[in-house]
């Protein structure tokens, strides 16, 4: 397996790309559908989009791409208020592809099986996507603090009940979050402030 990690935009959104046996799922693709597709081999096939949340920062190249891959993309209905072009939230912003739920537990896309968190509290539709030892946490979860919870749908009680979930999970698991560097949930346990009440 092969993990690329492009930091793109004013925010520096992690945006992933995950490439196995010349089949690829790209993470929270947030902005520049070209250079995403630099990326990919024409001997790839894309087997999916998948987002950890709606806000518009992890979204931005979503119709580009689908477009341009025919490929899937997969979100958690609690974030479509987010998405859907008939509404304009300060934190989204339209995509007008057609999004494939994306429920708690397991989910086959492709060739990849991923299992499913569903952490709300930074967005009513925020998750964490887990590929074998590998925890993609989009804003829930940073290296050493944690995401906001005063943008639209954010609730400080659902990230509390959220975090206590993380801290049960495998302590060797590696994790990739929205933005910032990447981290394991050892390391989160014993120096995230937010990781020790």
């Amino acid at each position: 397996m092969k993990l690329e990690t492009l930091p793109i935009g004013p925010y520096e959104e992690n945006i992933y790309i995950l490439h196995e046996d010349g089949h690829v799922l790209i993470i929270d693709p947030g902005r520049s559908a070209a250079e995403i597709r630099k990326h990919i081999s024409p001997q790839e096939t894309v087997d999916g989009i998948v987002l950890t949340h709606g806000h518009s920062d992890h979204t931005g190249a979503v119709d580009d791409l689908a477009e341009a891959l025919h490929c899937p993309v997969y979100m958690h209905h609690g974030d479509l208020p987010l998405t859907d072009p008939s509404y304009r939230l300060a934190a989204g912003a339209p995509v007008y592809t057609e999004l494939k739920d994306l429920p708690a537990g397991d989910l086959q896309i492709g060739t990849f099986t991923l299992q499913i968190y569903h952490t709300p509290g930074h967005s009513p539709g925020s998750i964490l996507v887990r590929y074998r030892n590998h925890l993609f946490a989009g804003d829930t979860l940073f290296a050493g603090s944690i995401g906001r919870t005063d943008l639209f749908g954010g609730d400080e009680g659902e990230m509390f009940a959220s975090l206590q979930f993380i801290k049960t999970l495998p302590h060797d698991l590696a994790v990739y979050p929205g933005h910032g560097p990447a981290s394991t949930i050892a390391r989160e346990l014993k120096w995230n402030p937010y990781l020790q009440f």
